[in-house]
């Protein structure tokens, strides 16, 4: 997935939550549009949870 993809979903208005699948299956819920960073380049992404904590992820990562 590209970073342009992901911020279809991510500016969907009204906003919808979403998944995020990375390979291996993992996947982080957006709960939120606030939930949700990328970098200006594209390549990161962060996902914060409900209790503060996040995750960085290579959008290159990202299979759905």
């Amino acid at each position: 997935m590209t970073a342009i993809e992901l911020k279809k979903f991510w500016h969907t208005s009204p906003f919808a939550p979403f998944n995020i699948v990375l390979a291996g299956a993992e996947r982080l819920h957006v709960p939120h549009p606030d939930f949700l960073a990328v970098a200006p380049n594209g390549r990161v992404a962060h996902v914060w949870k409900e209790n503060g904590d996040y995750t960085a992820v290579d959008v290159m990562r990202i299979t759905a």
